[in-house]
């Protein structure tokens, strides 16, 4: 699959870290077609650890919320043989105004036990550390 333009994906062999970065504020059509190449890199790699950049993006999976929980979330861990973790990085007004206002995004407890675990954070230094952390403890957090 062709790298989309606006999405900027790389990985980092020294982490085992899958890197995920939007460039660009995407359409809806745009952040369908972003996870589906991430989980293509990441079977490639074997990686189970993402990080994933949303601060440029600004815009939420809202739309595409009921896919991604109830469709992409759960094949993750067919595909990379184990639960699959990933941070996201966003802009402080993405976790502080648009996250908790949202019905559709459950609570990061809701994904305890699933395919994959998914935090939010607004600093890369501390879901570097929380990805760190994931692996240190077995991976099974």
């Amino acid at each position: 699959m062709p790298l989309p333009d606006f999405l900027q994906i790389s990985y980092r062999p020294e982490l085992d870290l899958l890197v995920g970065r939007w460039q660009r504020i995407v359409s809806e059509g745009e952040l369908y077609a972003s996870y589906p190449a991430l989980l293509e890199e990441a079977v490639a790699r074997g990686c189970r650890y993402w990080l994933l950049d949303a601060r440029r993006r600004l815009n939420i999976e809202v739309a595409i919320t009921p896919w991604l929980l109830n469709d992409f979330v759960p094949r993750l861990g067919q595909h990379l043989g184990g639960r699959a973790y990933l941070a996201y990085l966003v802009a402080p007004v993405q976790l502080t105004d648009a996250v908790p206002a949202d019905k559709q995004i459950p609570p990061l407890v809701y994904f305890e036990g699933r395919a994959a675990l998914m935090q939010r954070f607004t600093d890369e230094a501390t879901a570097l550390a929380w990805l760190q952390e994931q692996r240190a403890s077995g991976g099974d957090n």
